[in-house]
């Protein structure tokens, strides 16, 4: 019988640190331990070799070298140790020592490093004496054997062994080659069929790992909090994470069937909030949610009928329908998220349904409307119920908190953009361009936000006249726009009612994927990744029914571990959690598929420049914590409110400031806190143009106000 490890009293004591890894001077990442004193109290040493780097010290240079070089540690249980030796001129001396990743454990004054068994891969270690300095790297591998199910060792050993190839016996959560992110919740493995026990193996450089589970029916595999940190903290972003589950039912074995994964190197940020209409937590009825990242449950921000709604990119200001559910009217209502979500100013009727808040929250850029002479009556079209009875609506800069209105200069020339949204940056809007054609094309104009001028405007993609487009988001670098397009005129919102041949527009059930428009060249391409099939456009997805069902993206305003990262609705089958119908649910309630899906997107090379749209997307994975039976749609994703100067912090977007940085905290240790700008800028903190940031010279960009390094293509 394989052992079990004893996790739980070493993981609360690490989790804290573990759970924040993250860029350059970032508290996961980049930590310096004061060196604690000695500790000869742990007597399992574990292994280590040579390895193969050539990072050392080098005594011509510096004088000083450490021993031994660039090893690996082989860590089977917590508490491994390796002891480095520092010599000058070859006579050992009693530098400092540090380490660069402060979750992988600690070094103490003598050089003794000892393995926390949470957290595996490189770290540096360095050796400081006066004004002598070196360094190496030590490598950290886990091995890690785990038996959660109780599973007998003769049933293991079965299972070690292998068994047949069996096609219904495939993966159905998450998906081959999906990039995760650091700092969300444990994915739920999910397989076809049952089984009575299973093997899971992990494999990449910095973990082993090999756990038995017992049955399940369907086929699900839980993995605890704390080996998903391990997973995730340990992975570099160019490790590839090869994931292996082999079952056994009724005594046959078969598997392994084995996916890929990359993680991002970076914790997932900011909050996304997201209309629910089957909420338990809002007393069964509609709601604005909010949800961040790694969040186990939601909370309510609006109940009622008010989710229709709009979040700017700082987190600051929210704008939502107010809906009278008998007549469609009401007012759209300002809501100060910075303040509990107090409510604010009222915009008469339905006037501000679907516009565009400034990345401050500020300004407040309405959704154009006319009267639709192809159908007049359809929901959601450019007669927006309420606004339609109004008559014809141009699109208008307000004040946000008063209503005031703001005199621009350009909107003339694209008087009904619906759907609008404004980047990351404030410098550019995207819309559907209703005016060109009926809603067939996205477009783009630059905002100068000084003068209020909106100017030139291009139509970015345009598809067939059988496709309706709408709910653009921006890259934060500014470079592609992300929509929908789809069959439904309510413009790929794809309707909670399925076929309906009374209704001409809706006589098929309605389909829709995201498209990329590559703004420099005016081409796009499908997100074939994202959308669940291959570059030939061919779906991956388990189910039959999983595609063409995906539409409301938005991007988070800033890059993270090297990505950026966009939210979508998405009515494809999760797993074997969430399955039935993609459109209607119990009672006639909208079916709880619809939910939402997140996804990488690559930051193009400014060395290589893309010259034309291309897929720029990864497969997506599944927003942990949502309400599994509620129908979840449109999630807005912003940075929170930032933090004054000795708040505390993990990154330094948190920050008013912009940076963040390793203080010492009341108690003498050290904590990340905001403090005022000083040097260059790290991962994460604020900047004006690329040379502000600290990794300038190896490719860092300073994108959307925030340096980012480009995770490696």
């Amino acid at each position: 019988m394989l052992p079990r490890w004893s996790w739980s009293a070493l993981f609360v004591s690490l989790l804290g640190v573990a759970a924040m890894g993250g860029g350059c001077g970032s508290p996961g990442t980049k930590s310096t331990f004061t060196p604690p004193g000695a500790d000869a109290g742990i007597a399992d040493t574990g292994s280590f070799t040579d390895g193969p780097h050539n990072f050392g010290g080098d005594s011509s240079l510096t004088g000083l070298t450490i021993t031994p070089s660039n090893p690996t540690l082989n860590v089977t249980a917590p508490g491994s140790t390796l002891q480095f030796q520092a010599l000058e001129g070859g006579t050992p001396v009693s530098p400092q020592w540090t380490i660069d990743v402060a979750d992988i454990g600690t070094i103490d004054a003598t050089g003794l490093f000892s393995a926390s068994g949470l957290i595996g891969g490189p770290t540096t270690v360095t050796a400081t004496d006066g004004n002598l300095k070196a360094s190496t790297v030590l490598d950290v591998h886990l091995t890690i054997a785990d038996n959660p199910g109780n599973v007998a060792a003769a049933t293991q050993t079965l299972l070690q062994a292998g068994g047949t190839a069996d096609p219904t016996f495939k993966w159905l959560y998450p998906y081959d080659g999906t990039v995760f992110a650091r700092g969300i919740g444990a994915p739920e493995l999910q397989t076809a069929g049952n089984f009575d026990a299973a093997l899971l193996q992990i494999s990449f450089a910095g973990l082993t790992y090999q756990g038995f589970y017992g049955a399940s029916s369907p086929g699900r595999i839980t993995l605890t909090p704390q080996l998903w940190q391990t997973i995730t903290l340990t992975a570099q972003g160019t490790d590839t994470v090869k994931v292996s589950i082999t079952e056994i039912s009724a005594g046959m074995v078969t598997g392994p069937i084995t996916e890929s994964w990359t993680v991002a190197q970076g914790n997932l940020r900011g909050t996304i909030y997201y209309n629910s209409y089957d909420s338990a937590i809002a007393g069964n009825t509609g709601a604005i949610m909010s949800l961040r990242p790694g969040q186990a449950a939601p909370t309510v921000v609006v109940a009622g009928c008010k989710v229709c709604h709009a979040v700017s990119a700082d987190g600051s200001t929210m704008v939502s329908a107010n809906e009278d559910p008998t007549t469609g009217d009401g007012p759209d209502t300002v809501w100060d998220l910075k303040n509990n979500a107090a409510p604010g100013y009222n915009a008469p009727h339905r006037e501000w349904v679907f516009g565009a808040l400034s990345p401050d929250g500020s300004k407040f850029l309405n959704y154009g409307a006319a009267t639709s002479s192809a159908d007049p009556d359809a929901p959601w079209a450019p007669d927006v119920r309420g606004v339609g009875e109004m008559g014809n609506l141009p699109a208008t800069l307000y004040v946000t908190t008063t209503g005031v209105v703001i005199p621009t200069t350009g909107l003339d020339t694209a008087p009904h953009m619906m759907m609008p949204i404004f980047s990351a940056d404030g410098k550019m809007i995207a819309f559907t361009h209703y005016d060109k054609d009926q809603g067939h094309t996205i477009a783009v104009m630059d905002f100068d936000n000084a003068t209020n001028t909106f100017s030139n405007l291009r139509d970015v993609a345009t598809l067939p006249a059988a496709t309706y487009v709408g709910w653009a988001a921006i890259t934060p670098d500014d470079q592609f726009v992300f929509f929908a397009g789809g069959t439904h005129i309510e413009y790929s919102t794809i309707s909670d009612s399925a076929g309906n041949a009374s209704y001409p527009a809706n006589a098929v059930d309605p389909t829709s994927d995201l498209y990329i428009a590559h703004i420099p060249s005016l081409t796009n391409v499908p997100a074939n990744q994202l959308n669940g099939k291959t570059s030939a456009g061919v779906s991956y997805m388990p189910f039959a029914d999983d595609v063409d069902l995906n539409y409301e993206p938005t991007i988070l305003p800033e890059a993270v571990g090297g990505y950026f990262w966009v939210v979508f609705t998405s009515r494809r089958n999760y797993g074997n959690l969430v399955n039935g119908d993609p459109y209607i649910g119990t009672g006639g309630n909208p079916s709880p598929r619809k939910k939402l899906w997140v996804a990488a997107i690559d930051i193009q090379n400014p060395e290589v420049p893309y010259t034309m749209a291309v897929d720029v997307t990864h497969p997506a994975f599944y927003l942990e914590g949502q309400e599994l039976a509620s129908g979840n749609m449109r999630g807005f994703w912003s940075l929170d409110p930032c933090e004054a100067n000795g708040g505390s912090c993990l990154t330094g977007d948190e920050c008013c400031s912009g940076f963040c940085r390793q203080t010492n905290g009341p108690d003498g240790g050290t904590i990340f806190a905001c403090v005022p700008p000083s040097g260059c800028a790290q991962e994460g903190e604020k900047c004006v143009v690329t040379s502000d940031c600290c990794g300038a010279q190896a490719g860092t960009q300073c994108i959307a106000g925030y340096c980012a390094t480009p995770a490696a293509q």
